[in-house]
């Protein structure tokens, strides 16, 4: 019996020893193979075609992928997997930028923010009331007088104003990456409206005259606009033809759409006094002489001459004058 025991024991180490080594080998071989397939993933990843998908708004958009435009696709676009630059622009938007590296397929919505513009009003007075769409504008001039808004979203606006002068309005459309296009009232003053975008210019008036820019000359005629295009930068502004034009004008060409708004205001006219009749002078002329006042009594006596040189008050009165003189009667 004590020898089946021991024969049963040393069975069952060896057992045991032979499951471990299996077990230990089977390991070993898992792990290869699992090492094996990770590394292989990012080659089939690599495999796997990119599709993208940009949803844009606005819907024109245009879309440039790695430098190179694509337009604007309606449906999803197939590029190689891996890393690629996105682009989303339109003029009178800023541009959405975007990095992305990855496989499969991707839907991207992108909403571009319009590039607002910035409005410099210049009443023509020097107390004004301005208002923005029916909205009464709290702030001040600057020095020059000229009222600055910013931030003007794209779409239609009105400006009113209201000066000692009297009252004006100008209703603008400014959409699409385009400079302002204005709407002005019937009668009032001559307005200038000079927009800039995207490094183009147009000028307007109702009145005709001339727009001075450096060394050139812009002709302007009520109902038509005059465009053209600027470098960068700033460009001063003078308007030629019009009374009271010489204000502090210009127009900004910048990223940011810029107008300048300004107001022409008649200049007034001084009624003139209808000048007094004969009989009226000679009775001033003579109740000057009660109180001795010569001067101011031949000033009327020669205003009746110059009209009737024979009128025989007035040679009397002037008589009368120069002998009051001689004796000293006159103060």
């Amino acid at each position: 019996m004590r020898r089946n025991s021991v024969h049963s024991q040393a069975g069952l180490s060896t057992i045991s020893t032979l499951l471990v080594v299996l077990g230990i080998a089977a390991l070993a071989v898992g792990s290869f193979y699992a090492g094996t397939w990770w590394k292989r993933q990012p080659q089939r990843a690599a495999s796997v075609p990119l599709t993208i998908e940009v949803i844009a708004s606005p819907e024109d958009a245009e879309i440039f992928v790695d430098g190179k435009s694509i337009g604007v696709p309606k449906a999803g676009l197939a590029f190689p997997a891996g890393k690629h630059e996105l682009l989303v622009s339109r003029r009178g938007y800023r541009p959405w930028q975007f990095s992305l590296e990855a496989a499969g397929s991707l839907k991207i919505p992108v909403t571009l923010e319009p590039i607002p513009m910035d409005l410099r009003i210049l009443p023509g007075q020097e107390k004004a009331e301005v208002w923005l769409d029916d909205e009464r504008q709290s702030g001040s001039p600057d020095a020059s007088g000229a009222w600055l808004l910013t931030g003007i979203a794209p779409g239609t606006h009105s400006i009113r104003i209201k000066t000692a002068a009297g009252e004006s309005s100008v209703s603008f459309d400014f959409r699409n990456g385009n400079p302002a296009a204005p709407a002005f009232p019937e009668g009032g003053p001559a307005i200038l409206f000079v927009s800039s975008a995207d490094g183009k210019v147009r000028a307007e008036c109702n009145c005709k005259a001339e727009l001075q820019l450096g060394d050139s000359t812009q002709p302007l005629e009520p109902g038509s606009a005059a465009t053209f295009t600027l470098a960068e930068g700033k460009h001063p502004l003078e308007l030629n033809g019009i009374p009271d034009s010489k204000k502090v004008l210009g127009i900004t060409v910048g990223p940011t759409a810029d107008t300048t708004l300004a107001f022409f205001w008649p200049v007034p006219v001084k009624e003139k006094k209808p000048a007094p009749d004969i009989p009226s002078l000679l009775n001033s002329a003579v109740n000057l002489l009660k109180d001795s006042k010569c001067d101011a009594a031949q000033a009327n006596v020669d205003q009746v001459l110059s009209r009737a040189p024979a009128n025989a008050d007035a040679l009397g009165l002037s008589r009368r004058i120069t002998r009051l003189r001689s004796v000293g009667g006159c103060r």
